[in-house]
């Protein structure tokens, strides 16, 4: 591997994740406005009629500037088949044109909407897992990507259909780093295996789990009946193009064998950062300063990790090196379960920006779903948004948001470029947004005897920690 090649790994992750953690202003890349729709929606047909009228030209003229039957130009106004690039390309220069000025204009958006219809109106995704010796495996659930257009985001938000598997096909695997799961409907068997042996534990409907994803675990329906949940799957401070980068041809996770040690973590875990960004063993080995066989030992749980290699593989892939010394130690808890009856019965929180100037409203309850958990990134919430709050200021904060509306109605109210917007979210409808930009949630109802406007999941990504979230 020659130098620029290394200075590329070494160096790539400050390219392709300029999110410098701690430092307000610096956001995620957006959401584009031409990724929102399909082909027919950007009515490209209607815009070289109007761009040949407006210089006027007759069907006849321009097909000859373009070289092409008078037939088929009307076929592509009319939007009866669809040109490619180098078409486009031609006509636009025949009519002195840029090609881009074709285009609708481009918006960007700091958050995505999900509605529920749209998620389960289009086709589950698979993830893919990996045997160390049998290679890729068929995974038994499907999952509805819910922030899939947001480029550069930290959580990666799923809504999972759990299928049952017998024992006999259960298999636990792992990826990097931590996971959450709220279950929608139905039951979900959760189990794991830790330094203090295998824990196995039951949810229903409105319990949740947080728990250390790098060790080995499984999740299926315990009956053929199927399971429905929400997953967060969060990494450190790096962006999710690891586990459930659904554009990437590597694997998600890795299939653990009856025989892994929980003390191989970290090599576990070297293994899913650098497969996750599809650098070869070779390379990977070369960067650090190992040999390829030194390397596939460390993976393999059979060789400690030297330091200094460590510290340069730690850089490369963009992730903090305290966690690595994490993940050696094994310390309890390694989940933390809350159940639905515990979670109202908890002392509820209060964030820091849930007040307007004059302190009105700020009534919002939050309820912590993994307090028990140490977490350094991820913050999930059950939020009680209250009837009758008419006027709230809009706020923002470092990090990342993933919203779930269970009950009732919610308005969002943001930015878009230099516009103010504002986005109802119904039962099953999500949203995920760049929380650095001025925000704010209000709940809607038309029921005057409820107390309650909207309840909603809501799971933080923040660095900056609990107590920047939270006023206790």
């Amino acid at each position: 591997m020659d130098e620029s090649r290394k200075r590329d790994l070494a160096i790539g992750w400050k390219r392709c994740y300029p999110y410098n953690v701690g430092r307000k202003g610096d956001k995620s890349l957006p959401v584009f406005s031409s990724h929102l729709s399909e082909y027919p929606a950007l009515d490209l047909g209607s815009r070289l009629r109007e761009e040949r009228q407006r210089r006027g030209l007759t069907l006849a003229d321009l097909a000859e500037r373009v070289q092409l039957s008078i037939a088929r130009l009307s076929q592509v106004e009319n939007q009866l088949v669809v040109p490619d690039l180098s078409l486009v390309l031609r006509i636009s220069e025949a009519l002195g044109v840029r090609a881009d000025s074709l285009l609708p204009e481009e918006r960007t958006f700091p958050y995505q909407v999900r509605r529920e219809s749209e998620t389960r109106s289009t086709k589950p995704r698979r993830s893919s897992f990996v045997h160390i010796t049998s290679g890729r495996l068929d995974p038994s659930h499907d999952f509805w990507p819910l922030a899939d257009l947001f480029v550069g985001r930290h959580i990666e938000p799923l809504l999972g259909r759990i299928r049952f598997i017998p024992e006999a096909d259960l298999r636990l695997y792992y990826h990097d780093e931590i996971e959450f799961a709220f279950v929608l409907k139905g039951t979900m068997e959760f189990r794991i295996r830790t330094p203090d042996g295998e824990s196995r534990e039951q949810l229903s409907r409105g319990d949740c789990v947080m728990f250390r994803s790098d060790l080995p675990h499984v999740v299926r329906a315990p009956s053929p009946e199927p399971a429905e949940s929400l997953h967060v799957f969060s990494g450190s401070s790096a962006p999710t193009r690891t586990a459930w980068d659904w554009f990437s041809p590597h694997a998600r996770g890795f299939v653990a064998d009856a025989s892994d040690e929980v003390s191989a973590a970290v090599g576990r875990r070297l293994r899913v950062l650098r497969e996750a960004r599809g650098w070869s063993l070779e390379e990977t080995a070369q960067l650090a300063g190992l040999k390829e066989r030194q390397l596939l030992q460390v993976e393999g749980g059979k060789r400690a990790v030297p330091l200094d290699a460590l510290v340069v593989l730690a850089r490369a892939f963009g992730e903090p090196l305290r966690p690595f010394f994490g993940s050696l130690r094994g310390d309890p808890p390694y989940y933390a379960l809350r159940r639905s009856a515990e979670i109202r019965a908890m002392s509820p929180r209060k964030r820091r920006s849930d007040t307007d100037g004059n302190g009105r409203c700020g009534a919002n309850l939050y309820y912590p779903l993994a307090a028990d958990f140490p977490a350094r990134y991820i913050f999930p919430c059950l939020i009680e948004v209250p009837a009758g709050c008419e006027e709230v200021t809009l706020s923002e904060h470092h990090g990342e948001e993933f919203i779930y509306v269970l009950e009732g109605q919610l308005e969002l109210t943001t930015y878009a470029e230099d516009k103010r917007v504002t986005e109802t979210l119904l039962p099953g409808d999500s949203c995920f947004l760049d929380s650095s930009v001025p925000h704010m949630l209000r709940g809607q109802t038309k029921n005057p005897y409820s107390d309650t406007s909207a309840t909603v999941l809501d799971v933080f990504y923040c660095p900056l920690g609990e107590r920047y979230l939270f006023a206790d």
